[in-house]
């Protein structure tokens, strides 16, 4: 179905451009928000055309590439970085982002478990951007489970070893998911978003009565959090126990705060931001073990939390 929508979607849009575009600027001199309607309509034009030649070409990946597995896996992944890098590149065109990047050197080699700071609708393209398209290095991601509206990530994303969780099933089972893409690691990485959302106040108040029913010793500085949520440790230690030999990265930015809601993106705050993006890289034979770990990811969040902050 949602194949269907995107074609049709796509068609209308640019059938009615005459109409939408005239349309969207005048929205943007009456608001004085940095047309970003206008920007928001033509990206979202881009994004269908996008999603249409990522469809059309998993399609050829699976007709050529009926029983080598190893050969789809590497054409998929071409088609990952190309699909995820252009979604990223045309956002920033449209939006007027530039972005930086410190300690991306680090980033090679595999295996990895990548745990990144998640702020925002957009920086979930951060990923495929910088590290996979720019190093070279596959990802096993650990996505939502509402994401499989988007077509391209449905095909593709069951084409390779992620795992689609669900929010409300039971922890064990899907923790148990998440695990087994520590399997047969290799040289690979797996991308796990430890806070589980989009940060907002509204959460973190959550996520504190949360905590402070199971951990309440981190309460104190998980309050300290200015623009990060407390990170969800069972992921990250269910990681950490099956790739022990994994060693961390750890993924902070700064420039997409606020932009939790499409309605923050239609305020216009995020045109003409700068996106800074921070790596450090933790060996794991300095990694705690036992239920040390769980206060060492803390400490790592609340030196993310700095990172983010300090910009403020």
């Amino acid at each position: 179905m949602t194949v269907s929508a995107c074609l049709v979607l796509w068609v209308l849009l640019t059938a009615l451009a005459p109409l939408w575009i005239p349309v969207a600027f005048l929205v943007g001199v009456v608001r004085r928000c940095s047309f970003v309607v206008l920007r928001l309509l033509m990206f979202f034009w881009v994004y269908l055309a996008i999603e249409l030649m990522g469809l059309v070409a998993a399609t050829g990946i699976y007709l050529i590439t009926p029983r080598n597995i190893e050969r789809r896996h590497g054409l998929f992944f071409s088609l990952e970085c190309w699909w995820g890098g252009s979604l990223f590149d045309w956002l920033s065109r449209f939006l007027s982002l530039s972005t930086s990047i410190e300690g991306d050197e680090q980033i090679l080699p595999g295996p990895v478990l990548v745990f990144m700071r998640h702020a925002s609708l957009i920086d979930t393209a951060l990923p495929v951007a910088f590290i996979s398209r720019a190093k070279g290095l596959r990802l096993r991601y650990v996505f939502k489970r509402e994401l499989l509206v988007d077509p391209c990530i449905d095909v593709a994303g069951h084409a390779s070893p992620n795992y689609f969780i669900d929010r409300g099933g039971s922890a064990q089972a899907e923790l148990a998911g998440v695990r087994k893409l520590a399997d047969h690691l290799g040289d690979e990485g797996v991308l796990l978003y430890p806070e589980g959302t989009r940060f907002t106040e509204r959460k973190k108040r959550i996520a504190l009565k949360r905590l402070a029913k199971t951990h309440p010793e981190l309460v104190t500085m998980a309050e300290s959090f200015k623009h990060s949520l407390p990170p969800k440790a069972g992921g990250a230690l269910t990681l950490l126990d099956a790739a022990p030999q994994a060693d961390v990265l750890i993924v902070a930015h700064r420039g997409l705060e606020g932009l939790a809601e499409v309605a923050d993106l239609l305020s216009g705050a995020v045109v003409g931001q700068r996106v800074e993006i921070r790596i450090w890289r933790i060996n794991a034979a300095d990694i705690p073990q036992g239920e040390a770990r769980r206060r060492w990811l803390f400490d790592w969040w609340k030196r993310v939390d700095d990172f983010v902050y300090a910009a403020g």
